[in-house]
């Protein structure tokens, strides 16, 4: 009589908990997150765009700064004039959106990349600290 087989109903146990286990570890160790949520340590609130986001030729740029800091944007290396940077000191954000006699009208297509300078009002520029990100215009 041939031998069979039983059918071993533990091994599809082993291999489901081997499976689990693979997955979770890929996701642990490659878990990165939302790069917008990657925020420095409750100093920003929120990166406008987001980081890698597609935006358009006139969307505004900026970040919401936490309660007590204040900042300056620069895009593409090029330092936005506080006169034409929008303030709002009570949210604590600046932005900027590009318009007829900007320093950019528009934003180039391709890939641009925003540098905002932030610090403690209480300690002004000479504690500041940056951030860099990019978005691409379509």
């Amino acid at each position: 009589m041939e031998s069979q087989r039983k059918f071993q109903p533990r091994w599809i146990a082993y291999f489901a908990l081997v499976a689990i286990a693979a997955t979770a570890f890929y996701f642990a160790i490659n878990q990165t997150g939302d790069p917008a949520m990657n925020l420095d340590s409750g100093r920003i609130e929120r990166l406008i765009p987001s980081p890698n986001t597609k935006i358009f030729q006139q969307d505004e740029v900026g970040i919401d700064l936490a309660p007590g800091y204040q900042g300056d944007l620069a895009v593409n290396g090029i330092p936005l004039p506080r006169d034409q940077v929008q303030a709002t000191p009570e949210l604590n954000r600046v932005g900027f959106r590009p318009g007829q006699g900007k320093a950019f009208e528009q934003w180039p297509a391709g890939e641009n990349c925003v540098t905002a300078t932030y610090w403690p009002s209480a300690f002004g520029p000479s504690q500041s600290q940056t951030r860099t990100w990019c978005f691409t215009v379509i």
